[in-house]
């Protein structure tokens, strides 16, 4: 990657591992003259455009990018990108990867090339750009959450219209979203549905007929089908996937995804195996 004109901020505590990781992030202030070259590297690059124009070169074609406009950039595919000269954008930018990170783009972006969402996700850059400037223990599964809704935004950006809106300002994506952010916490629908604006009954009642299931349900498949995707695609244990998802131990989680699933979380690999 060869990049120019830019802050650019590294893991200054070392808080890396083969599940999650972010090695680095960056703010590109606007130059016409700024470049980024990517050719052969095995993390996950992120680019978000918040002001100005760009241009991407990736898989044998030129595409425009504005303001709201995110990259996402799996490993070992040639991209380039370049400033506008009249109008030169101001980036972000994150340098990620690890199993779990190749887990979430796989399971998202199944073509594995470079992808482009309409999504407001500076903050969610900034936020990152902070957490591995400081030196903590707790930072690892912080920036796991962060990176996991990031990449969350961007799929459900290539699914919705962002002028669409549902009758009650609610979708499945939205909710899913929701939920991802509030991994760490005991769902509680009360303040879900003060969020939206929506009384408890009101708010069960839509998503029991957008999905089938009540709030609590929904909450459940989603860190369910989130540990299926780590049970498959990494070599996690059990114990530290119940431990990210913030369930309350192995004993706990195996009881649950049995219960989901029909099998328990080693039953699950192993059958992915065959």
């Amino acid at each position: 990657m060869s990049l120019s004109n830019e802050k650019i901020i590294y893991n200054a505590d070392k808080t890396v591992n083969d599940v999650c990781y972010v090695k680095a992030a960056g703010f590109v202030s606007p130059d016409p003259s700024w470049t980024a070259l990517r050719e052969d590297s095995q993390d996950v690059l992120i680019f978000y455009i918040s002001d100005g124009k760009a241009r991407l070169n990736a898989a044998g074609g030129e595409y425009p990018l504005y303001r709201g406009d995110c990259v996402v950039f799996p490993p070992r595919k040639y991209s380039k990108m370049q400033s506008d000269a009249k109008n030169p954008p101001s980036v972000s930018w994150i340098r990620c990867g690890g199993e779990l990170v190749d887990a979430f783009v796989k399971c998202y972006f199944p073509n594995m090339r470079a992808i482009v969402g309409t999504c407001d996700v500076g903050h969610s850059i900034t936020q990152i750009a902070d957490l591995i400037s400081r030196t903590s223990k707790e930072i690892p599964d912080t920036v796991t959450l962060i990176l996991h809704k990031l990449l969350l935004s961007v799929k459900n950006s290539l699914n919705t219209p962002t002028s669409v809106k549902g009758k009650n300002g609610l979708t499945g994506n939205k909710y899913e979203e929701y939920i991802v952010s509030h991994m760490c916490d005991k769902l509680d629908v009360r303040e879900f549905a003060e969020h939206f604006g929506m009384s408890i009954p009101t708010l069960t009642n839509i998503l029991k007929r957008k999905f089938g299931k009540t709030p609590y349900q929904y909450y459940l498949s989603v860190k369910i089908g989130l540990a299926k995707h780590m049970l498959v695609s990494s070599q996690t244990s059990v114990e530290d996937i119940a431990a990210r998802l913030c369930f309350t131990d192995r004993t706990h989680f195996s009881k649950l995804f049995k219960r989901e699933t029909g099998l328990s979380p080693a039953q699950f690999r192993n059958s992915k195996k065959d």
